[in-house]
């Protein structure tokens, strides 16, 4: 007997998530009629056989609500994390009747450019994911539409947020440092760049202070991301971590990428990590496990986040009047090969 044809087999065979498949088949908005005809082409090719639920007809489904998650190039191209959460996000909106419509929007536009699903009135709530400027956010504030964000915030902007305990993961990240015996210590990552770089620089400094350590702002990159100029060249990193008078024993960097572009570097100038210099990430993204040595990092739940946001909209949802909240979720070390203890 031949396979039955599911969504999935049309999502992996088109390139798209099998929830893009879904509002195709189903003729939800927000899909564009390009990809449309791509999706029922295939669909017909494959031996796909959509049967309806008698409650639904050709047009819409009341039992589904349309939210609109809502994220810039930046994020979108970002590597193996943001994925993780809007997996998270897709996984928890179908388990509740919540088809998602994603608009990618350029950060680079001076003005943020309303989705058509939102003129159109077919929005009940949406969700935010990653870096987001704050004229950007009060455009969609404007919507008056259930908002949550995820993985950024802003302390003057009463809102619902779903965040990452990124000081208490910080600290943990730097007192396992201390603990192995290492007194200068670096940071790494442009602080003013991201809410959770700030905020993990903060636990960074936190630890020291606990400790009894003197913060050494020369052992310290707070104002670029090492990352961005590996795009380059890894000369231009090498040239940056030239410019540090005396290197520290350890880094803590302000995630994974920024981890591993620093140890990439360091080998390039002969020095060993974690011989020389100990190295810790942060995010436990897959590639943290693909490297040489394998990286020392803080997991974040990802899937969780996007979970928790779509729980958190859904409770907006219903309770549009209800006090906004800003959810943390725990870190957990991931200890692998990347820091060594020194006398």
């Amino acid at each position: 007997m031949a396979k039955k044809v599911t969504m999935e087999d049309i999502a992996k065979k088109v390139g798209m998530s099998k929830n893009t498949v879904s509002l195709a088949l189903r003729n939800m908005p927000g899909i564009n009629a390009q990809t449309r005809k791509l999706i029922f082409e295939t669909a017909k090719q494959l031996g796909y056989e959509y049967k309806k639920n008698s409650s639904q007809n050709s047009s819409s489904d009341t039992s589904y609500k349309n939210i609109c998650l809502i994220f810039s190039k930046d994020t979108h191209k970002s590597e193996g994390f943001f994925s993780y959460i809007q997996y998270g996000v897709e996984s928890e909106a179908k388990k509740n009747n919540l088809n998602i419509i994603i608009y990618c929007y350029d950060e680079n536009k001076e003005e943020f450019e309303t989705p058509l699903s939102i003129k159109e009135g077919l929005i009940s709530g949406i969700i935010t994911l990653g870096r987001i400027s704050k004229k950007t956010l009060t455009s969609i504030l404007k919507f008056n539409l259930p908002l949550v964000i995820i993985d950024h915030y802003f302390d003057d902007l009463i809102c619902n947020y779903v965040l990452t305990d990124n000081i208490s993961g910080a600290y943990l990240a730097t007192e396992y440092l201390i603990k192995l015996g290492h007194k200068d210590i670096g940071f790494s990552g442009d602080i003013s760049a991201a809410s959770s770089f700030y905020d993990r620089f903060q636990g960074y400094v936190k630890a020291l202070d606990q400790y009894s350590i003197p913060y050494n702002k020369s052992f310290c990159i707070t104002d670029k991301c090492l990352y961005e100029y590996k795009k380059d060249s890894i000369q231009r990193v090498i040239d940056e971590i030239k410019k540090i008078p005396k290197l520290p024993t350890a880094f803590f960097c302000c995630n994974d990428i920024e981890a591993i572009t620093l140890i990439n570097a360091l080998k390039s100038i002969n020095l060993s990590v974690p011989d020389d210099i100990s190295v810790i990430g942060f995010d436990n993204i897959e590639l943290s496990k693909n490297i040489t040595p394998e990286l020392t990092t803080m997991h974040i739940s990802k899937e969780a986040m996007g979970e928790r946001a779509v729980k958190l909209l859904l409770e907006r949802m219903a309770n549009p009047n209800s006090l906004c909240e800003k959810i943390l979720l725990p870190t957990m070390f991931v200890e692998r090969n990347s820091a060594k203890k020194i006398n």
